[in-house]
């Protein structure tokens, strides 16, 4: 446990950084078991001065592997929203063993459809 509250204020000290590239985070997930699991979901809406992602990226701290990989993806979904003219961009950040980042984009043609959900996000109980 004091590993994951470690990563957790790591991921939390990433946060502004992550609000300057234009990210927000739209929904934060923990699941208590052994190992616990955490998804975090960030969303970018927009596009963004590439130049200005990046010098942001540079600034951020080396507080782990995880964290350096959050930020690089994060800088690398701003570039695909880009260059592709996408409207959204999410980040679906699993952190579990081993960590994972899906990376969604949202043509900005789409409207009224904000709040995209995968089956992923639902949770089913059967009984």
């Amino acid at each position: 446990m004091a590993e994951f509250n470690s990563f957790t204020q790591q991921v939390g000290d990433a946060l502004p950084l992550l609000e300057q590239m234009g990210y927000e985070v739209t929904t934060f997930k923990v699941t208590w078991g052994l190992p616990p699991k955490a998804r975090l979901r960030l969303k970018s809406s927009g596009s963004a001065d590439l130049q200005k992602v990046s010098t942001i990226a540079a600034k951020a701290p080396s507080s782990g592997v995880l964290v350096s990989a959050l930020i690089s993806s994060a800088v690398t979904a701003k570039r695909i929203q880009n260059s592709m003219k996408l409207g959204t961009a999410f980040l679906d950040v699993d952190f579990a063993v081993p960590p994972r980042v899906n990376m969604k984009f949202v043509s900005s043609k789409e409207s009224g459809k904000e709040d995209l959900r995968d089956l992923d996000d639902l949770e089913f109980s059967c009984r």
